[in-house]
């Protein structure tokens, strides 16, 4: 019995060096390690924004795809801990060597805690309420990005989040994806291209397949002409399309718009 404490207590005290050599991220106190799962060159959806109703279902309003190394850690926090002083935490340890905040949210303005779960991260032991849930998506220079999801579940325990992509094209290419989203949503792509700042224009990188007669690129050649139209006269001047067909890379996906900031 004693020997199998001891195990026990060998495991626990790996799991939390794992997490924090990996993540470089120390867990909070008496945090408890309910699961942690690693994959090695996985497409990985960053999100960049609230969560939203899109079509049938629920996802972020703006998204980065990537492909990359990709490591996700569950812990559990007892019902007494300060929602503010874990969410605290993780922050100031994840601001750490240089990282920059690509988006960050709590309560409700994040959106559904119900669609974070479930839909976003398929973890129904994150559901919470949606007043009690913290989101903080960082990167670094070196294209590893973290992702913290926080809430207080209905018994009262605290559940904490936390995955890091290391990206595997972080070299592929000179620019930086700064949104993904499917290229007919339209009403999605309006919103991203007026919030963008005064004089900042994109590039948008649409890629298609080929359906039925159409070849790859007609049908990309289509895509573009919907989404010029939909984003009408005020706004379709601060986009440049580029047609790429079906010759993008797979993170890209099908049917999909990327943007990139143009450089002033």
């Amino acid at each position: 019995m004693v020997k199998f404490r001891g195990v026990l207590c060998l495991l626990a005290a790996f799991s939390s060096v794992s997490f924090a050599g990996v993540l470089g991220i120390e867990p909070y106190r008496d945090a408890q390690l309910v699961k942690s799962n690693s994959q090695t060159e996985q497409f990985v959806e960053i999100p960049l924004s609230k969560i939203r109703r899109a079509g049938s279902g629920w996802e972020p309003e703006t998204v980065i795809r990537l492909k990359g190394d990709y490591f996700s850690s569950l812990y559990k926090i007892n019902r007494n801990a300060l929602l503010s002083d874990v969410y605290t935490h993780y922050r100031s340890q994840m601001l750490s060597d240089g990282r920059s905040i690509l988006f960050e949210c709590d309560s409700r303005s994040c959106g559904s805690s119900n669609a974070w779960a479930n839909n976003f991260f398929g973890d129904y032991l994150l559901y919470g309420s949606d007043q009690s849930q913290f989101l903080l998506v960082v990167k670094n220079k070196q294209d590893t990005y973290q992702i913290l999801y926080l809430n207080r579940r209905g018994a009262g325990d605290v559940m904490v989040r936390l995955d890091e992509v290391k990206s595997a094209e972080a070299n592929d290419t000179e620019f930086e994806i700064v949104a993904q989203m499917d290229v007919q949503d339209i009403p999605r792509i309006r919103r991203f291209v007026s919030d963008l700042p005064a004089g900042q224009n994109v590039v948008g990188f649409v890629t298609s397949q080929k359906i039925g007669t159409l070849s790859a690129i007609e049908s990309g050649d289509r895509l573009i002409s919907m989404a010029s139209a939909g984003l009408g006269d005020q706004l379709k001047d601060k986009v440049r399309f580029i047609n790429l067909a079906d010759l993008g890379r797979e993170s890209l996906g099908v049917n999909r718009i990327s943007f990139v900031y143009v450089r002033p």
